[in-house]
């Protein structure tokens, strides 16, 4: 443990701060996925129809991924210690109405609000998580964050599935409990952050240029993901493979992800992002070429731990462009509309991959997905060689 101490890219006198709220923004999506992926289309989907419950998903969505610009600016203005535990009481609050709704328009309404007041967590996370890392490390730093997040996610879906199957009204009483996790976790920045006030005004203009820069990287980085969420199950059906096996090499891949991220995170801050981006996005691009060549298990594994590899060293050279592009009194805000543009990729994604499917066939979606990383991997490699001769 003391030696992780030591390697970890923030100094130890930050680690407190950072792990309330990663504990705190995971917390939060596992009640998501928890509530939208399994409770209400298992508990309301029979009763309302999955349609309500799908546009409940939506709108909850739509309003984190649109509000995180506005959700950075106001933790920018007003101050994490100020913003974060509001956040975190109204987040809890929603998601109890949303648990416990009475009828569509409540569902809906909690829904909606439970996204907007949740906006200004993920950007005041990765924002803090930039400026605490140690000289050099910020890229290692937000991948690391970033990941640290992630099991909570999975998490919400296994939880809330293995406790419904016992007893439903165990999972909602699981659910409810997290809430008052969120709560007090809120309430405990308080006193991780005494120190955090509001920062002085900015004294230069928003740097809309330089997030212009930044708008092919973020549109893409979870494309691929939406692509492929409608394709993938007939893919491995149509190959003859089942959940084990898809399970298999998913995990796989995403142990060997984790495994690179710390020494690949390293070489992305010792090289930086001019030099490692477009290659990492190329290792992405051939991954999804492999997926789309993949004939039977053995094909599928090997696509899967060339997408995690891709992914670590993707992640941290991503996060130390945004970090060291950014002026940081700027950073909250442009890294909610950075994130807001990545939602949006996300949104995108699925529409074209289900029609390429139809029009082209099974390996059009990972065809389009290799294409925009290649052209956005061209751009930067182009882009950041200028601006490092310059």
């Amino acid at each position: 443990m003391r030696r992780w101490l030591e390697r970890a890219p923030w100094p130890p006198g930050r680690l407190a701060p950072l792990a309330t709220l990663i504990a705190l923004v995971g917390l939060v999506e596992l009640t998501r996925t928890g509530l939208y992926t399994v409770y209400l289309p298992r508990s309301l989907g029979p009763v309302l129809g999955l349609g309500v419950v799908g546009l409940a998903a939506s709108l909850q969505y739509l309003a984190d991924t649109l509000g995180r610009s506005a959700g950075g600016h106001l933790g920018e203005r007003r101050g994490l210690r100020r913003v974060l535990p509001a956040a975190a009481a109204l987040s809890a609050v929603s998601a109890l109405g949303v648990l416990y709704a009475p009828g569509v328009g409540w569902l809906l309404a909690a829904s909606l609000a439970n996204g907007l007041v949740i906006a200004p967590l993920w950007p005041a996370m990765m924002t803090y998580s930039s400026r605490a890392a140690r000289d050099g490390e910020d890229g290692r730093a937000v991948g690391f964050t970033q990941s640290l997040v992630a099991p909570f996610i999975g998490l919400g879906v296994l939880l809330t599935g293995f406790l419904f199957d016992h007893d439903p009204r165990l999972a909602a009483a699981a659910l409810a409990a997290v809430q008052l996790l969120v709560f007090l976790l809120g309430a405990a920045i308080l006193f991780r952050f005494r120190s955090a006030a509001a920062p002085p005004r900015p004294t230069t203009p928003f740097p809309w240029r330089k997030l212009a820069s930044l708008a092919p990287g973020a549109l893409s980085q979870l494309l691929a993901f939406g692509l492929l969420a409608p394709v993938f199950f007939p893919f491995i059906d149509r190959l003859g493979l089942g959940t084990r096996e898809l399970v298999l090499a998913l995990a796989l891949g995403g142990g060997l992800e984790y495994l690179l991220l710390s020494p690949l995170g390293r070489l992305a801050d010792r090289l930086g992002p001019a030099r490692t981006l477009a290659p990492a996005l190329l290792l992405a691009a051939l991954a999804l070429i492999a997926f789309s060549e993949v004939r039977g298990l053995g094909g599928l594994i090997a696509a899967a731990l060339a997408a995690g590899l891709a992914q670590a060293l993707l992640i941290p050279s991503w996060g130390g462009l945004v970090s060291r592009t950014l002026p940081d009194e700027h950073k909250a805000r442009a890294w909610g509309a950075l994130m807001s543009l990545e939602g949006l990729g996300f949104a995108l994604g699925p529409v074209v991959g289900g029609f390429a499917w139809e029009l082209w066939g099974p390996r059009a979606p990972f065809w389009i997905g290799a294409a925009a990383y290649l052209g956005v991997a061209l751009f930067y490699a182009t882009r950041l060689r200028r601006s490092a001769g310059a």
